[in-house]
């Protein structure tokens, strides 16, 4: 079981806290805990987050010589860790130890220095003032994080579930941390304007008996070509009939479902199979390449191969 040293601190975000704490103790495999996540702090005592909230903390920082794992999830720019906090990470770092700075948790290593002469980044927010703070490393604020070694920085926020997920699949496998991420309604790579992963959802079968049959035979032979004309006919309805009925159904038009219905296959395949994207297109039904293409990055707001990669990356760096 890999162990994990969480550093809180007072005036901490409680989402920030959050993330590593929901996906590590998530972290399952046959029913079996993978990761050991206990939290500390500087004082070992309560603390209060940035909301006023009291947390109790049962761990004072020294369990970060017993961990395999030491995550900051944030900080404070303007506070510098305590002598004790900045040598217990570099010993870290010499012992070779994974060490993570969450968002704005890269201050707590930079003034540690664990980042000179390393690249890294942060909120991007803070881009400029994490620069002028440390010119002794290279900030750069577009990924969502960076692997530098044993070093890992995340950008703001959300990009710290993406880095934990990445940290899952590197300890353990994908399957894992895809689980997780489904759970978390969270994406294994995102991009900036990217919605939320959520897994194919259930089909509430409609009322009308034709149209749940219409939607059987769909979903089964998905790679058909469907035509509003063709449906219609199936279903022993007008076109006009027929697109009323439907959209009153299912909240939105036949059309539409149907290449939600056909990203949702294709996921799958870019999953759980190694086939190229012509042939994710072509068996998910659609007409070229190009417009799954389209239709992919303007859902997901990622490439269906950088998809098909973040979910079978098993790799660190």
């Amino acid at each position: 079981m890999i162990e994990v040293a969480v550093v809180a601190f007072e005036g901490i975000s409680l989402f920030h806290l959050s993330v590593p704490l929901a996906i590590f103790r998530d972290a399952v495999s046959c029913e079996q805990k993978l990761f050991n996540v206990r939290v500390c702090s500087q004082t070992n005592e309560h603390i209060h987050s940035a909301d006023g909230l009291s947390i109790a903390i049962h761990h004072d920082i020294s369990i970060i010589k017993q961990a395999d794992l030491i995550i900051v999830p944030s900080w404070l720019p303007n506070q510098v860790p305590s002598s004790q906090l900045q040598e217990l990470l570099n010993e870290a770092k010499k012992d070779k130890k994974l060490i993570v700075g969450l968002c704005l948790g890269a201050y707590s290593l930079a003034y540690s220095g664990l980042l000179d002469n390393l690249r890294a980044t942060t909120h991007w927010k803070y881009g400029d003032d994490f620069t002028k703070r440390f010119p002794l490393l290279t900030c750069d604020i577009n990924p969502l994080y960076i692997v530098e070694d044993n070093i890992i920085t995340s950008a703001g926020s959300a990009a710290a579930i993406d880095c934990c997920l990445h940290i899952v699949k590197h300890y353990y496998s994908a399957k894992v941390a895809n689980q997780i991420a489904r759970v978390m309604v969270s994406s294994p790579e995102r991009s900036g304007g990217q919605n939320q992963y959520i897994e194919n959802p259930t089909i509430k079968k409609p009322s009308d008996a034709r149209i749940a049959n219409l939607i059987d035979l769909v979903l089964e032979n998905i790679s058909d070509n469907y035509t509003l004309n063709g449906v219609a006919n199936y279903c022993m309805m007008s076109v006009r009939s027929f697109s009323r009925n439907f959209k009153s159904a299912n909240g939105i038009s036949f059309n539409a479902w149907l290449i939600d219905a056909r990203l949702n296959h294709s996921l799958e395949l870019l999953e759980s199979t190694s086939l190229s994207i012509t042939e994710v297109s072509e068996k998910s039904g659609f007409s070229s390449e190009q417009i799954y293409r389209k239709h992919f990055y303007h859902k997901y707001g990622v490439a269906p191969k950088a998809w098909q990669i973040m979910f079978k990356s098993k790799s660190i760096s």
